[in-house]
């Protein structure tokens, strides 16, 4: 993202991301307030929200992975900044778990950057773990940020790893690249490995591991327990892909001709990569583990039926060890709070069932 000017005319700004959202100003002024805001509230990230047209008054806000958002009204002229509103401030702060930037090496010897957050109040030994990865696949990435299921997983005694896989973005063209083809195979390597690492370091219990995720992280949830169940006690999915040749046609429809062959290119490996292969409907019968699947009735990225047909394909399969839920009015997230809860509900009761953190 970038910033210009009042009247457009000049470049103030720009953001990037290492392992948390940046922001490098251009103008000497702006510079000089960021650090200032930055020293002022340690340990979290001091955002411009909005400014008055001459800049003596502004609004801030103040986040981190274990702060959902403070608001500040900044008064340049009096030099003080004074608290405004909190974002959910029902979250006592001693509710929040910490989360830091890792690394360990896939087994060709890949640097897989990602995210890990332990739970507060228990030794970092035996833990049962959430794997976590992201959706997109390519071109998205995790960063140092609140995420309210990461810190609703770590509330209930869990570790949370979010790999940021091959593929993902961020990371450089040959980090991207490495991902093209690899959707349920070396991209799918990444995430066991994770897991590998953690249990190798001691921190997690090799035999209480479920993994969760929405979208591109929902499949991965699916194929996890399709591939290998063997290494996890369960999975859930909202808004999962599960079955490639029928989304790769549905996107058809609505990209330009290069495009999709780009897209399509990028998930293929120029046509190499089995689908049927790798996805979960065609493959339910391999599904050794209990899962949930969420989706939203009215998704348009992910459709519907991406769902309906893994159920069906679960039922013809003889395996009744899964929960199903629609939710009407939701796209691909989730639009109404009540909608939300539920879910949550949901994942709570379906982790102490088959993934107890106790």
């Amino acid at each position: 993202d970038y910033w210009l000017n009042y009247d457009g005319t000049a470049l103030e700004g720009v953001s990037y991301t290492d392992d948390r959202s940046r922001i490098e100003w251009f103008d000497a002024g702006s510079k000089s307030l960021q650090g200032k805001l930055d020293r002022a509230i340690p340990d979290r990230q001091a955002w411009v929200i909005s400014k008055s047209r001459d800049a003596k008054t502004m609004l801030i806000l103040a986040t981190a992975p274990d702060e959902p958002g403070l608001y500040y009204l900044l008064d340049r002229a009096k030099g003080e900044m004074s608290p405004l509103a909190v974002m959910m401030r029902g979250l006592a702060p001693e509710m929040l778990a910490e989360t830091k930037a890792v690394s360990y090496a896939a087994r060709d010897g890949t640097k897989i950057p990602a995210y890990l957050t332990l739970p507060k109040g228990r030794a970092a030994t035996g833990l049962p773990l959430i794997v976590y990865p992201h959706g997109g696949p390519y071109g998205v990435r995790d960063r140092l940020e609140y995420d309210p299921q990461v810190q609703f997983f770590a509330n209930r005694g869990y570790a949370v790893l979010q790999p940021n896989y091959r593929g993902s973005g961020g990371y450089g063209t040959a980090f991207g690249d490495a991902g093209i083809g690899q959707i349920g195979l070396k991209m799918q390597d990444d995430l066991d490995d994770g897991m590998d690492w953690l249990v190798k370091e001691g921190v997690v219990d090799k035999g209480r591991v479920c993994v969760i995720g929405a979208s591109y992280g929902g499949y991965a949830a699916l194929w996890a327990v399709a591939r290998n169940p063997e290494r996890y006690r369960c999975a859930a999915s909202f808004a999962g892909v599960a079955d490639w040749k029928a989304m790769l046609k549905y996107d058809g429809r609505y990209l330009t001709k290069s495009a999709n062959a780009q897209w399509q290119a990028r998930v293929t490996g120029t046509g190499e990569l089995d689908l049927v292969a790798v996805s979960p409907t065609q493959q339910a019968a391999r599904i050794g583990r209990p899962i949930l699947i969420g989706h939203g009735e009215d998704d348009s990225n992910v459709p519907i039926s991406q769902s309906k047909k893994l159920v069906a394909a679960l039922k013809a399969a003889g395996n009744a060890d899964y929960e199903y839920v629609a939710y009407p009015d939701e796209g691909h997230g989730f639009s109404d709070p009540a909608h939300q809860k539920d879910w949550f509900d949901r994942l709570d009761a379906f982790l102490a069932k088959h993934n107890p953190a106790e």
